[in-house]
Formats: structure tokens, sequence, C-alpha cells
């Protein structure tokens, strides 16, 4: 048999390294300097580790993506030293207690450490939680966290790569009639706190303004005072009726209109007004241009006609309902409605929590609104752009560049047309550089 030197093993490993000088670094297992850094195998501690470099100290970070905060499995990282002090124990960092503002998040089995990159550069870091998830009204969305931690171990920056603005991102204002004729009261007060637990509030999502008008208007409570709803239920409680020998619905409209949507109005919402009134305006000259005016601010108008007023004293309701209907957006059957009496309110409220949040479908926000499970932050990878711009890969449904330095809203877009549906496309990420050569003629012409 012929001996082929070229076929020998060390022969091709030779040739390998003299081909591709960056492989040439080898190393070998120190087996008697070793440290042995032990955790909980109930948090999964060692999930992943990274060697790391900060405040002039050799580190070694390990995730623990199944550890506790409180009474949530959150996940975290611990930092363990590298160098022969006495003091070889590993320590918490406790980054989960970072909050993204502006959400209604989910920190519970978010995973934070199953990705751990290294930054030589700063000498910082950068951790996901690939399962944190965020509520969007009764939908629970997973699309994933990084945190970037400095030097110091202390995290500055979070984002959440495939977040995208609820379709609950609504403010609503209810205009409420408490003139003289309401009666009884607490039928409209337990309508106004029946439809309020039909809200969605909280933060990115929906928030609730009250107006009370009558001869005069008064802000109940603005936009944003209250983030939960039983913060805003309570508030609801405590709301009296006002009073009032006019019902100057006009007046009232218009208030909401020009100070109770900019007290606590966020830009970008969808604004909804509800106007619940039991009789026709005493400034019905001035409705049409309160309307116009809504309408001009993208307000969405629902429009409630109490006829106990009516019914009481046998009047035909013929007018009020034509001016209640012109308030309402069109169409009609989608906006308007009219109850026998103030107890007859609550028979509504189901169907005017559903007719509000179906704006969702028809809302111009989740366009694209495709990452609700993207799960970004199951692995990441730093890449130098430019001195403006640092900018991070981080593993999704689709892959998507994301600036470190931007908040949410501000992220590069993620391309359809490389997105992989029901794929697994980004679980880990790198980057590749190639060199390009420049040739210029600068006589060419002459």
């Amino acid at each position: 048999m012929d001996y082929h030197p070229q076929h020998h093993p060390l022969f091709l490993l030779l040739w390998i390294c003299s081909s591709f000088p960056d492989l040439q670094l080898c190393f070998n297992f120190d087996s008697k300097n070793f440290k042995i850094f032990s955790g909980s195998k109930e948090t999964q501690f060692g999930s992943t580790v990274q060697q790391h470099e900060a405040g002039g100290r050799q580190w070694l970070l390990v995730g623990a993506p199944l550890e506790s905060t409180g009474q949530k499995q959150t996940g975290d990282v611990f930092r363990c030293p590298l160098d022969n002090r006495k003091s070889a124990g590993c320590s918490r960092l406790h980054l989960a207690k970072l909050p993204l503002d502006n959400v209604s998040e989910r920190k519970d089995e978010m995973r934070l450490g199953m990705t751990l990159t290294s930054n030589p550069k700063d000498s910082s870091f950068v951790t996901c939680g690939p399962l944190w998830s965020h509520e969007c009204g009764s939908s629970l969305y997973s699309t994933g966290i990084c945190s970037r931690v400095s030097w110091t171990f202390r995290p500055t920056h979070t984002i959440a790569p495939a977040l995208q603005r609820c379709e609950t991102f609504m403010d609503i204002v209810i205009v409420l009639d408490g003139s003289n004729s309401i009666y009884p009261w607490h039928e409209v007060q337990g309508f106004l706190i029946n439809i309020l637990r039909k809200f969605y509030i909280g933060p990115g999502q929906t928030q609730v303004g009250v107006v009370q008008y009558g001869s005069s208007v008064v802000h109940e409570f603005s936009l944003g005072e209250y983030q939960t709803v039983e913060e805003v239920v309570d508030a609801a409680k405590s709301i009296s009726q006002r009073g009032g020998e006019e019902t100057r619905t006009a007046l009232g409209i218009n208030v909401a209109r020009s100070e109770a949507f900019r007290r606590g109005g966020r830009p970008g919402a969808q604004k909804v007004m509800i106007v619940i009134t039991d009789g026709e305006s005493h400034d019905s000259p001035q409705l049409l241009q309160a309307v116009a005016d809504s309408e001009r601010d993208n307000i969405t108008m629902y429009a409630i006609a109490v006829l106990g007023y009516y019914n009481r004293r046998g009047i035909n309701p013929e007018a009020f309902l034509k001016e209640i209907k012109f308030i309402a957006s069109d169409p009609d059957e989608k906006h308007f409605f009219n109850v026998t009496d103030e107890s007859a309110l609550k028979d509504i409220v189901d169907a005017l929590g559903e007719r509000i949040f179906s704006l969702e479908g028809t809302s111009t926000l989740g366009q694209g609104f495709g990452l609700q499970m993207a799960q970004a932050g199951f692995s990441s990878h730093l890449v130098k752009v430019s001195r403006k711009f640092q900018h991070s890969w981080t593993g999704s449904e689709g892959a998507g560049l994301v600036s470190s330095g931007t908040s949410t809203d501000e992220k590069l877009p993620v391309y359809p047309e490389i997105r992989l549906k029901r794929a697994a496309s980004s679980e880990r990420v790198s980057s590749i550089w190639c060199h390009w050569w420049v040739s210029s003629g600068p006589h060419r012409f002459h």
C-alpha cells in the first residue's frame, strides 16, 4: 500500500493551520489550577457561561435562567472571579429588577441569562430573556428582552427588539352628563364603574379620563392619573353628581377635546370619546362645530342617549335621538346607543366594550403586527457599524437589527423578505466581514 504523506492527520492539520491562520490560536486545559463554581441545579446554573474582563479583573459570567426573583422565576446572571484572590464565590447581579417603561410586562419565566455576550471594547455585556412577555388586551405576547450591563455590573439600557405597540393603545375620555335631570345618579355611576372594568388599563395600553358637565364642566380625573383598573374604579366610586340647570353638551365635548385629551394624552394613541346624556343640549348651535372639531382631531365618538327623563314625562324623544346620532361617529349602528332609563345602562356595558375594542381591527398601529411570539434574544452578537451607531443582532422569528442606543420605537425595521415563518431563523446569530478593493482613475478622461 502506497504511503501518501498528504493523507496523514498531522499533515492535514498543518495544512489547515497554514491555510487559515486565525485557527492557529491553540490552547490546553489547566488540570492543576482550575476552579469550580457551583450553583443551584434547580436554577440551571451554568446553562450559559462567558469570560469577561471588567474593572481590571477577569470574571466568568454564568447564566441561571430559572433563578427566582421574589415569587417569579425570572432568571439571572452571576459573576464569578477568575483571579487568585481569596473571595472565589459567585455573586448574583439581580438584573431582573430593571423595568421596561410604558409596557404591561410579565417577567415570570422570561429565562434571563439564557444569552451572554461580552463586549471587550467597553467591558460591558449583553444578556437576554427570550421569553419575556407583555400584555396586549387579553393576550400575552412573548417578544423577548435584552439588557446591556456596564463594567460596574449595573444595567444601563434595556430593549425589547421585537416589541410592537399594543392595539389597545387608547386614550378614552368619558363625557358624563351630571345635570339635575339625571336620576338616579347611582345607576349612572354603576354603569361608569362597569364599563371601566371592561377596559385594558395599564402602561402601554388603555388610559381613561372622566369629564362631568351640566351648566359647567369639571375634570373628575385625567388620562394616566390612575394606572390600573382598580385605581380607576375606586376614583369613579367617589364621583358625585355636580348638578346644573342646563345640559351644555357642546361645551362638554369641546372641553374634552381641547383639554382632557391634552391632560396625559399620548402621541399615537387612538382617541375615543364616550358621551352620555339624558336630554337635548342647551347649546345646540355650537354642537355642529364641536363635533366637526372632534372629527378633525381623529376622535372616535360614541354617544349614549338615556331616555328616562322623556319616558317619565311622556315626551317624544325624536329630536333628542337625532341630536345624539349626530354626535356619534358613522356608522350609527356601531357608535350610537339608547336606553329606556338610567337603570338600563347596565344592559349595554358588554356591547359598548366590544365595539370600542373592535377598533383594534381597523387601527393602523397594528400594521405588520407579526412578531407577537418572536422570542428575541435566544442569541445575540455585537457588531460595530460606525462611531455613531452601535448595533446588536438579536435572534427572533425574523432577523432584525436593533440599535443599542435607541428606544424600542426607534428600532430599525425587521424586513419581511428575510423572515421565515414558524422557523427559528435567528436562533444563532453572528457576523461576516469581507474586503472591498477600490481603484480610481483620476486622469481617465484626459
